[in-house]
């Protein structure tokens, strides 16, 4: 992909996918997971999953190249990029509504083959991308990331990101200890305790995300199909969706209630009509925000919420900036005081030729005689001007602005809704509100129409993509170093011309594990499978089963290893009884 379609300040989270750092048993992981999903969701998955998978540049067998992704995905509008892990919230909002598919790289181990709570490379390439090729899904995608960069959060909000940000790593982690998840689930109740009793909005379309784009049904209650990623890439959560302990409620706007655990199956799924009636749904969220609603309430919840705010004034000048005060008097807000850096823009873009402070009062309202600042025209703000150049205004509210007049921007209606100032005070009868040396930007509006999260397009700096590379390197002792060549060995065997290696090779592999890995199943299922797709009814074959099932009652049946000797037995179109004979 190029860089050039990523907007520049999100460079810096794109990373090169090093495809190399995949091992046989990372590629063994994405079989069992993808192979099984696949075949399942070609029967319970919306139809434009069996359509989309293949359009957008994904196999079955193999782990894919994220740059094969973007290839298959630009075909439809939209586009990849690889990022390491986790990215922010706001930044992942943004991505999305840019059109752009954040692939995390790193696969998850075979300790989670069923669930991760940590962002891989199944979740976002088998998951999300096959539905971005489905146009009413790929149209509410973007539009839910325009809504959601736009919603204000609350300080708690990020802190309850950041406690499931550690306990997905800790608990994908296969060094964590007990003890260390443990740790990581008590300090994510504490901060969602801390949070309980408000909901913010950011954290409302978050809600609407994850039970739609994530974990979304279509249908009815009794009659549905699979379309959110979290479903369609998880062998567990696929699974249980159908208990009947799992309720499926009709999707409306009230799911934005219903709170959700990360790490955990999901009690309760809400079910769409169609994949039309998401962007009903989200028009029916998105005008509850504040910036639907304007005034004085989309700036209290700009200041409640210490996120960095677009004001938009009513002359149609933008301000950017953070919200640290709000001075109303008679219900009117005459002063709105941001801490920087400030910035003023217009339609939705910073103004290059204007600079930015670091701070700055925003006075509101008219002047003495009733005009509002929003209605100044070129004219009229000359008539402000001494003859030592220093414009002055006296406001009705008893506020004052003065300072040096260096330019003014005059919008396309012929008025004035930047004025450039240097030496600026504002005072309010004798008390001064804000001084400022240098040249200040001083937007002019009777009063705030709205405010929105986020900044105008140039507020950030552009970023450049780091070095980094993933997945990172590993280390392996020599145990592991052992085992990952015995996955090696067997991909050889199947790879040899003819494939006349493959009987002998597999069972020597299989002599191996029972001596050094006796508790390791994935190989052994993956010898299985190969197998039985060669058409083998050898007493290895017959071998490798009773191996697994003996290791699926050595682990409780907490490893899937049921699921993917039912998905192999499927393959000879037989049910429970024994895939081969002996001899």
């Amino acid at each position: 992909m190029q860089h050039s379609v990523v907007p520049p300040h999100l460079r810096k989270f794109v990373v090169r996918q090093d495809y190399e750092q995949y091992t046989e048993e990372d590629q063994a992981v994405w079989r069992f997971v993808v192979m099984q999903t696949h075949a399942r969701l070609l029967d319970t998955a919306h139809g434009a999953y069996r359509s989309g998978f293949a359009a957008t540049g994904i196999q079955v067998d193999r782990i894919p190249r994220i740059e094969d992704v973007d290839a298959g995905l630009s075909r439809f509008g939209w586009r990849a990029v690889c990022v390491d892990g986790f990215v922010p919230p706001r930044a992942f909002q943004e991505f999305q509504a840019a059109g752009i598919l954040p692939i995390a790289a790193d696969i998850r181990t075979s300790r989670h083959l069923t669930y991760t709570p940590a962002p891989d490379i199944i979740h976002e390439a088998a998951g999300h991308a096959p539905f971005l090729a489905e146009p009413h899904f790929a149209r509410y995608l973007r539009r839910i990331g325009e809504v959601a960069r736009t919603a204000f959060g609350r300080p708690a909000d990020g802190r309850v990101y950041d406690a499931i940000y550690l306990l997905s790593e800790v608990k994908e982690n296969p060094a964590s200890t007990p003890f260390e998840v443990a740790a990581a689930e008590r300090a994510l109740e504490r901060e969602r305790a801390a949070a309980a009793g408000f909901v913010s909005e950011s954290a409302r379309i978050a809600r609407l995300y994850w039970w739609t784009a994530e974990y979304g049904l279509v249908g009815t209650p009794t009659d549905y199909r699979l379309y959110g990623a979290g479903l369609l890439s998880s062998i567990g959560e696929a699974f249980f969706l159908r208990l009947p302990e799992v309720r499926k409620v009709p999707l409306s706007a009230a799911c934005v209630d219903v709170d959700y655990d990360i790490t955990r199956a999901q009690p309760q799924l809400f079910v769409a009509r169609s994949l039309s009636q998401l962007d009903e749904v989200l028009d029916e969220v998105s005008g509850t925000l504040a910036c639907r609603k304007g005034g004085a309430a989309a700036l209290r919840e700009a200041l409640a919420s210490e996120d960095l705010a677009t004001l938009v004034l009513d002359s149609g000048a933008e301000v950017v900036g953070t919200v640290s005060r709000i001075h109303e008097q008679g219900g009117r807000v005459e002063f709105v005081e941001l801490r920087g850096p400030v910035a003023v823009a217009r339609a939705g873009a910073c103004l290059e030729d204007m600079p930015r402070v670091s701070s700055l009062v925003l006075p509101l309202g008219n002047l003495e005689d009733g005009t509002p600042l929003s209605a100044l025209s070129p004219d009229a703000v000359g008539r402000h001007v001494d003859s030592r150049g220093i414009l002055r205004l006296s406001l009705s509210s008893g506020a004052s602005v003065s300072g040096r007049l260096l330019a003014v921007a005059p919008s396309r209606e012929g008025r004035v809704f930047v004025v450039l100032l240097a030496d600026v005070e504002i005072r309010r009868g004798e008390a001064v509100t804000f001084r400022h040396a240098g040249p200040c930007p001083l937007a002019l509006g009777e009063r705030v129409v709205t405010a929105r999260a986020g900044a105008a397009s140039g507020f950030f700096e552009p970023t450049a993509p780091p070095e980094t590379t993933v997945p990172k390197p590993r280390t392996f002792d020599p145990e592991q170093r052992e085992l990952q060549s015995l996955y090696v060995r067997a991909l050889a065997a199947l790879r040899s011309p003819g494939g006349g290696a493959v009987r002998a090779e597999f069972r020597a592999i299989a002599d191996r594990l029972d001596v050094a890995f006796p508790d390791e199943w994935l190989l052994r299922w993956n010898l299985l499978e190969s197998l039985v797709k060669l058409g083998e009814r050898s007493d290895l074959v017959a071998r490798l089963e009773s191996d697994l099932e003996r290791l699926e009652l050595r682990f409780d049946r907490r490893e899937p290893i049921a699921t993917g000797l039912e998905y192999v037995r499927s393959l000879t179109g037989g049910g429970r009884p024994p895939l081969s004979h002996a001899g």
